[in-house]
């Protein structure tokens, strides 16, 4: 069966992230917040367009699903690998990084690929 899913940005609110999740912060960062485009389903990805403050800083971590992140605005560090609007990483599950802002801070499109088989013929 095929599908479309229109997803409008304005009729989706700004959420921010738990304050146990803050915990993870480095003192001064000034943290981030996102909207659930598409939240997981049987067959489908999930998305969220997330906004890292100035200076923010993501600790290594890891996500057990593929996922790429779609530079909206501003720039976003991985490592000394800037990237900025337009631009796109690509990370595998399981895979350890680490993302930062400065000055600016960034906005990005993140689209996670969990397993996809359930539900598409």
């Amino acid at each position: 069966m095929a599908k479309v899913i229109v997803m409008h940005d304005a009729a989706t609110p700004w959420e921010e992230v738990r304050p146990d999740w803050q915990a993870k912060y480095a003192d001064g960062d000034a943290g981030l917040r996102f909207k659930r485009l598409l939240s997981h389903g049987p067959g489908m990805p999930n998305m969220q367009r997330t906004e890292y403050r100035p200076h923010h800083h993501e600790p290594p971590h890891s996500h057990p699903e593929d996922e790429v992140l779609f530079v909206l605005s501003g720039a976003l560090f991985h490592g000394r690998e800037k990237l900025g609007f337009g631009d796109a990483i690509y990370v595998a599950k399981d895979t350890t990084y680490s993302l930062r802002t400065e000055d600016e801070g960034a906005s990005f499109v993140r689209v996670g690929f969990g397993d996809l088989s359930g539900g598409l013929a």
